[in-house]
């Protein structure tokens, strides 16, 4: 079963739990249309596999007013989500939208939420996002579609190159990720499910926006609770590492002109000895800094995988300048940071 590739992404309930319930009241003496119909009804019941029978009724238009035109569509789906024919499922979700009139809010979601978890399985990016929107225009608090539209759209981010569709991709997905650090958990979710499907996902995603906007010291502290929550969150590892390495950058900045400054006072005496003191102050700043990049950065690579080879690349950076540009000892340190 393929689900989509995303680090951080969650599905919390697989399939639309909430069936609608469907009014069948009988009309007294039908038409031959009606019975017609009726009868093309019964067989598409009967054999809610068969797309053919399906077809034959939706596609009707002496049907189209059928009051079993929705029973239909939801033996239909209830079927190809059984039989996990996610493709399917996705265009019938689509087809609801379009060819069903009268439609509740309950039924809406139910297909929309079926929608949702059949272009999250087929690993559908734009679909995911679009079928996820469509159950949150529905019902904004819908546990399942803030989670995954959530954490489908740094994902997103990553395609874009429009200035404007970033800030709006960014807008939204810092919006939904507070809204679920704000949300109460649910009774029928333990701790351990709240936290690492919920909590440690959406402080993933805050950070991940704040990365995004170089808001560095705010994108740490998420990343650091993302990974208190969920210590083998890779991506929060990577990420909070490459954040730190930008505020060691400008922690470096000033260390030059420091050296110069003070360099530039050759007599001894109090001037020299607090210019000498800023400079050292500011070397001992940059150095825990850098240290401290070092560490996550060292974690994230001894997971392996794109983002660890990713992760090391980075890392070596700061390792050669110290190992006479050599990366002697980076692998044994790398093995140190493996989480057991």
């Amino acid at each position: 079963m393929k689900k989509l590739g995303i680090a951080g992404f969650s599905t919390l309930f697989c399939l639309a739990s909430a069936v609608p319930v469907l009014a069948q009241a009988a009309q007294a003496q039908p038409s031959p249309a009606q019975l017609a119909c009726d009868n093309k009804v019964r067989a598409s019941m009967a054999k809610p596999d068969d797309m053919k029978l399906f077809d034959d009724f939706i596609n009707d238009a002496t049907c189209k007013d059928s009051m079993y035109r929705e029973p239909v569509f939801v033996k239909t789906i209830q079927q190809l989500v059984a039989t996990q024919k996610w493709k399917e499922v996705y265009e019938l979700a689509g087809r609801y939208e379009k060819e069903v009139t009268n439609k509740t809010d309950q039924t809406k979601k139910f297909f929309a939420a079926n929608g949702l978890t059949a272009a999250s399985q087929l690993g559908d990016l734009d679909k995911v996002l679009e079928a996820g929107e469509k159950v949150l225009a529905i019902d904004p608090n819908d546990l399942n579609a803030l989670v995954i539209v959530s954490n489908a759209l740094p994902g997103k981010y990553v395609t874009l190159t429009d200035q404007a569709a970033k800030d709006k991709n960014l807008n939204r997905a810092d919006e939904l990720a507070k809204k679920l650090l704000a949300m109460k958990k649910p009774e029928g979710l333990t701790d351990q499910v709240w936290q690492q499907s919920v909590i440690g996902p959406a402080h993933g995603v805050v950070g991940f926006v704040a990365l995004q906007r170089m808001q560095y010291e705010g994108a740490s502290a998420e990343f650091v609770q993302a990974v208190k929550i969920n210590p083998k969150d890779q991506m929060s590892w990577f990420r909070d590492g490459t954040a730190r390495v930008y505020i060691a950058s400008a922690a470096q900045k000033p260390i030059a002109g420091l050296f110069a400054k003070a360099n530039a006072i050759t007599v001894a005496g109090p001037e020299r000895e607090a210019a000498d003191q800023e400079r050292d102050a500011a070397v001992k700043e940059y150095t825990e800094k850098r240290d401290a990049a070092m560490e996550p950065l060292a974690t994230a690579a001894a997971m392996g995988g794109p983002v660890g080879s990713a992760a090391k690349t980075q890392l070596e950076s700061l390792w050669k300048p110290l190992h006479d540009g050599t990366t002697a000892g980076l692998d044994e340190f790398i093995a140190m940071h493996k989480i057991q």
